[in-house]
């Protein structure tokens, strides 16, 4: 017969993991002042690098450009983490209607008891 694995010799580790990571996180944040700030220093720097000098027609383009880029970027990374949820979503109500079957074939099975 199966046993249950205890977890509770394993709280330490993992809340001093859960805390550890919880700390890089966070030193990685960055307001969304300093973001915008950030990325108009990289903007300004990738437009001038390509010869367009500032009050130009050709920086505005360029720096315009560079945020179109970005606001892609950004509309593309939602799109993926929106099909992930639900995808992830699909699997879980598979999984149910897959255990309910199971469990009404054979309600004696382990899963089925609650």
């Amino acid at each position: 017969m199966l046993q249950r694995v205890s977890l509770t010799h394993h709280r330490r580790p993992i809340s001093i993991f859960s805390a550890a990571l919880l700390g890089i996180a966070l030193s990685g944040c960055m307001s969304s002042a300093e973001r915008g700030q950030k990325n108009l220093q990289a903007d300004t720097s990738t437009c001038q690098s390509f010869g367009a000098p500032y009050g130009s027609g050709a920086y505005s383009d360029c720096m315009l450009e560079q945020q179109r880029r970005r606001d892609d970027a950004q509309r593309e990374s939602l799109e993926r983490t929106r099909l992930t949820t639900q995808i992830a979503r699909d699997a879980q109500v598979t999984a149910d209607r897959a255990r309910k079957d199971r469990c009404d074939r054979n309600p004696a099975r382990s899963e089925c008891r609650r």
